[in-house]
């Protein structure tokens, strides 16, 4: 895989640690409420080390079961060249 977007705080977590080679603790696993996947249908628009392959976005709840989502994850954690870039 070549990105992934945390939702919010606790995905983040989940995620890192994958991007780590690290395995998930049972209890952080039960904790991914939803794993989407986000292709783009024009890859010039994204980062040349994404390309083509998918973009995992994770959330996840809290140890005491609270969704925290935070929007601006989305926005700013999408792999879009800058403004300008040329392939």
């Amino acid at each position: 895989w070549a990105w992934f977007v945390g939702l919010d705080a606790e995905a983040t977590r989940i995620g890192n640690t994958l991007w780590a080679g690290d395995e998930l603790d049972p209890e952080a696993a039960k904790r991914v409420i939803a794993l989407f996947r986000l292709t783009f249908s024009d890859t010039g628009e994204v980062l040349p080390q994404v390309g083509a392959r998918p973009v995992w976005l994770i959330m996840a709840m809290t140890p005491d079961r609270t969704i925290r989502m935070k929007p601006q994850n989305l926005v700013a954690g999408l792999p879009f060249r800058a403004p300008g870039t040329v392939n």
